[in-house]
């Protein structure tokens, strides 16, 4: 009707003039109108996030590494105020175009300077697409430059140094876990070590149960934290395909929503798995459910393969079969810099997960184009066809 029609066009219209005003800005090139329009955006909270990250956008596009710099130490805004989703928003939309850009030591050196890119770019856009690229040398320029960073920061850089050494398949040494003041980190840093120091304890072939038992006992203090504290645990499990790991996982995650349920119950498998029954608090513990969904196939198409069903139908033992789980995937929902890293063993899934041969080459093509992009020499075709092993 008229009305919709209206609003459509309303729609169409202020964003328009935003994008030309945008384009306009980029096209003069000044650096201090380009301060003053940023400022005005932000005292007015007109369109602000997304006017931000679309001059900032441009200008890293085109190259213009220090004015983007100077653009955010020039400019009177306080990011801290902003909500955790527009804080998101802002981390995603910069940090997806990093890794499309040539940027030379000088550059991020320049960056990880900036308190602006270093918390809010570099650390909330998770890079596991480049750590084989610009993500994986930050820790190695912040020794190099001697930039001082705070302890927790330190600890975060150390960590994924530490994996991207793991996906180049590199050996790693014990961080000392248990000797970690933990009391002010969050859970999902802490869950980070922790992936860590089991990563290490596999490679040197030590039992890793104290951390599970100093992981558990953090959950059974903070029960709404627990798909925090495992968010990187489910990402070394899968990498290091450490099935009872997995299981770990999951049996701590379905009693704490068993436990926060407020009914103290879960809803009945026969019509829909006990998983929808997620405790959601946040927006990116979408993000977390999918990746438990994945550790979920993984562990159903490893019964698959040991028993050699070509089939898994529902019964006592099972919550759920492959075609149910598939459908509750989304892509759409996944951590914007893990996309490519988890897509992986999407793949690998839908490799085991039929038999006719075409299909099965078009999921192997799938997988090495994925290999092939990401570059690290952990996946092949070796990986894949050992998996379940």
């Amino acid at each position: 009707n008229s009305y919709d029609e209206y609003n459509r066009m309303a729609n169409y219209s202020d964003n328009w003039i935003l994008k030309t005003k945008i384009s306009g800005l980029i096209n003069r090139m000044d650096d201090h109108e380009l301060v003053n329009e940023l400022n005005l955006a932000w005292r007015n909270n007109e369109n602000f996030a997304i006017t931000f990250v679309s001059v900032l956008r441009e200008l890293l596009l085109l190259g213009k590494i220090k004015l983007a710099n100077d653009l955010i130490l020039k400019s009177k805004i306080d990011l801290d105020n902003l909500n955790y989703s527009e804080l998101i928003f802002i981390g995603n939309g910069i940090g997806s175009v990093l890794r499309k850009i040539k940027l030379n030591d000088k550059d991020l050196i320049l960056l990880l300077k900036n308190k602006f890119f270093l918390d809010y770019v570099f650390l909330i856009f998770v890079d596991y697409s480049s750590l084989n690229n610009y993500y994986g040398s930050l820790y190695s320029l912040i020794k190099r430059e001697k930039i001082t960073i705070p302890i927790y920061q330190n600890l975060f850089f150390i960590s994924i140094d530490n994996f991207r050494n793991l996906l180049l398949k590199k050996e790693i040494k014990l961080i000392k876990y248990l000797e970690i003041d933990k009391k002010l980190l969050h859970p999902i840093l802490i869950g980070r070590l922790a992936s860590i120091e089991i990563a290490a304890c596999k490679q040197m072939n030590i039992n890793y149960d104290y951390v599970l038992n100093d992981i558990s006992t953090l959950i059974n203090s903070t029960k709404k934290d627990t798909i925090d504290y495992l968010y990187e645990i489910k990402t070394i499990s899968l990498l290091t395909k450490d099935f009872s790991l997995m299981e770990w996982i999951i049996s701590h995650e379905k009693f704490s929503i068993i436990e926060g349920n407020s009914n103290n119950q879960v809803s009945s498998k026969d019509e829909i798995f006990w998983f929808d029954d997620f405790i959601v608090e946040e927006e990116y513990h979408l993000a977390h459910k999918q990746y438990s969904y994945i550790l979920h196939l993984i562990l159903v198409i490893r019964n698959k393969v040991i028993t050699r069903d070509e089939l898994l139908p529902p019964d006592v033992n099972v919550d759920f079969n492959i075609a149910l789980i598939l459908k509750s995937i989304d892509k759409g929902k996944w951590v914007m810099s893990y996309y490519s890293y988890l897509d992986i063993f999407i793949q690998i899934v839908n490799y085991y997960s039929v038999k006719d041969k075409c299909k099965k080459n078009n999921f192997l093509k799938k997988y090495n184009t994925i290999c092939t992009d990401l570059n690290y020499p952990i996946f092949d075709e070796n990986y894949l066809n050992n998996y379940f092993d």
